[in-house]
């Protein structure tokens, strides 16, 4: 079964300063993660395609385009679950940054009542928790803290 599945959030913040805090996910300097009960983990160092692995549960994934101020995309490529998630920046004037998170996965046919009954309402539920941490700014973030 293939799932596309696509988030997106108007942010008043400068794409740069965005696009950092996606690099940041998963790694000692993430301040956006929401679930801290689901952890998001990636390598520590620099973004490096086809090397940098991140995880969450049982979801590994691997670094397949990264393009500074751009786009992130991750690769999966496990029995059940195949295909990527990305984040993409633009900028669209006056500060405001649009964020978009698509996944475009196939699963395995025992995989899909999982990802229908459980997992994909968790992911919708972490992305959009993410996006509103993004979106509330870095003061309101350290404030949290």
């Amino acid at each position: 079964m293939n799932i596309l599945n696509t988030h997106k959030r108007l942010v008043l913040r400068p794409l740069p300063e965005v696009f950092n805090e996606l690099v940041a996910l998963g790694t000692a300097a993430d301040r956006i993660w929401p679930e801290p009960n689901m952890p998001f983990w990636r390598t520590d160092g620099s973004m490096r395609v086809a090397v940098t692995q991140e995880r969450h549960g049982a979801i590994r994934a691997v670094l397949d385009t990264y393009e500074v101020n751009k786009r992130i995309v991750w690769r999966a490529d496990q029995s059940f679950l195949r295909g990527t998630h990305t984040f993409e920046v633009q900028e669209v004037g006056s500060g405001f940054t649009l964020v978009r998170h698509v996944v475009r996965i196939n699963l395995s046919w025992w995989f899909v009542p999982i990802w229908r009954l459980y997992i994909g309402g968790i992911h919708d539920r972490i992305m959009e928790g993410l996006l509103d941490r993004l979106a509330d700014g870095a003061k309101s973030l350290e404030a949290r803290a």
